[in-house]
């Protein structure tokens, strides 16, 4: 990929491109953006042949069309060998100049103005930077900087807004899946500092409170989470017990010895990604999803040939990832949870990502009543966690959590659970 320096160096040296670049900057002061045509009319021929060559069509179909369009260099330069250099970063190295700078706070507030029109996503965000406050004075030096770069920040920004994930991914792939760069979001860089600047606008409680970017690594990490963007994949992992996976090249041996042993595996997001199948060690096409380790582990106790993921009650860039390769497989997800609002918000979630392969077990309202929590209250904002989703499935049973307040817990229930899943295991 060629460098702004050597692309700087190369259009100096072609025959007619520094007076084509004089056009385009007029241009590009003009219009404020890349826009607009430089005429060909007094261009010699050796130097319309060398801008033909640029845009690999002769110079006589180039002079019947008379003038080159902003747009149409820009796009060229999309392609080999210059692969994404912006005409505008070119034209300001290639001049040495800032050409797309905002000096005052009226031109920046105008322009602002223009990008909340354009950009209606990130209307209460760039509302806040008009207001032009000290927290703001980077954000402001960036407009002044380049116009043109933040404007396509602005463009990232808003497409990262509507393609949030609803269910975790690594900010590398979402990175790349917006700006085709799996590092343009990283904490980092300007565009990655605007990000968490855009996520920490959303949590705000009240417009009039300040936007406060996160400090701390930890803090930056629990931003993104709140919006399932992780950033490694040492730390994020899944927790499974008897289940085969497969790679390019046959068994995974780590994943098979765990079956032999009846050991329970826990993997982190690095290996997973690795895995081309994953599917259950028995002949029944079940894989249990049971959300509380307490009752993962006593289970696993009474049944040791249950095949089983515990998301330790929080999904995981991991899980999903396994939860992707048994939904390829054919393979049946049975939900087994707490009744809380944050277990039921879980289920709805599994049952929303894969209503084909997922279902729950003994999410019922009997079993609900026989195992309240008498001495637990929940309180209104859990409460307000079943109104998350609308799945009519669950609604009864969340209608009677509604009424009753309560949570429960299978632990109560855990000998019935246990040998209920023994019969059906009878077999192994």
């Amino acid at each position: 990929m060629t460098t702004i320096e050597e692309a700087v160096l190369y259009f100096r040296t072609q025959p007619g491109m520094p007076r084509l670049f004089k056009l385009f900057r007029t241009e590009l002061l003009k219009h404020r953006k890349v826009k607009g045509t430089a005429k060909l009319d007094l261009f010699k021929p050796e130097e319309m042949e060398a801008i033909a060559h640029f845009f690999q069509v002769t110079p006589e179909s180039l002079a019947s069309k008379g003038r080159v369009d902003l747009e149409a260099f820009d796009r060229k330069l999309d392609t080999p060998p210059f692969n994404g250099i912006d005409l505008t970063h070119l034209l300001e190295a290639f001049f040495d100049e800032k050409l797309l700078s905002l000096s005052t706070k009226e031109e920046r507030k105008y322009f602002l103005n223009q990008l909340e029109d354009n950009y209606s996503l990130l209307k209460d965000w760039l509302g806040y930077i008009k207001r032009n406050t000290a927290d703001t004075d980077w954000i402001q030096q960036l407009i002044e900087d380049s116009t043109h770069q933040f404007e396509q920040y602005v463009l990232y920004l808003s497409e990262g807004v509507r393609l949030l994930p609803a269910r975790p991914i690594r900010l590398s792939v979402f990175s790349q899946i917006i700006t085709l760069d799996a590092d343009a979001f990283h904490p980092s860089s300007d565009l990655g500092k605007l990000w968490l600047h855009v996520l920490a606008e959303t949590t705000r409680l009240h417009a009039i409170e300040p936007i406060t970017l996160p400090v701390t690594k930890k803090e930056t990490d629990q931003l993104l989470e709140s919006f399932n963007l992780f950033r490694e994949d040492i730390s994020d992992t899944v927790t499974v017990t008897n289940l085969f996976a497969e790679t390019q090249s046959g068994y995974h041996p780590m994943w098979e010895a765990a079956v032999h042993t009846r050991s329970v595996l826990t993997v982190p997001l690095r290996e997973v990604i690795k895995l081309q199948a994953v599917y259950p060690a028995h002949s029944k096409d079940i894989v249990w999803v049971v959300d509380n380790p307490e009752v993962f582990t006593r289970l696993m106790d009474e049944v040791p040939t249950l095949p089983m993921i515990c998301p330790i009650e929080k999904w995981s860039c991991a899980i999903w990832e396994v939860f992707d390769r048994l939904e390829e497989e054919g393979i049946e997800l049975r939900f087994v949870g707490d009744f809380t609002p944050e277990s039921i918000v879980r289920a709805e979630e599994l049952l929303l990502q894969f209503p084909s392969n997922a279902k729950t077990w003994r999410m019922e309202i009997p079993l609900y009543l026989n195992s309240l929590e008498k001495n637990e209250k929940l309180t209104e904002d859990k409460l307000a966690l079943l109104d998350k989703h609308h799945l009519d499935f669950l609604a009864c049973l969340k209608d009677e959590m509604r009424e009753k307040k309560r949570p429960a817990y299978l632990m109560t229930r855990i000998e019935d659970l246990a040998e209920e899943l023994k019969k059906l295991y009878s077999d192994s």
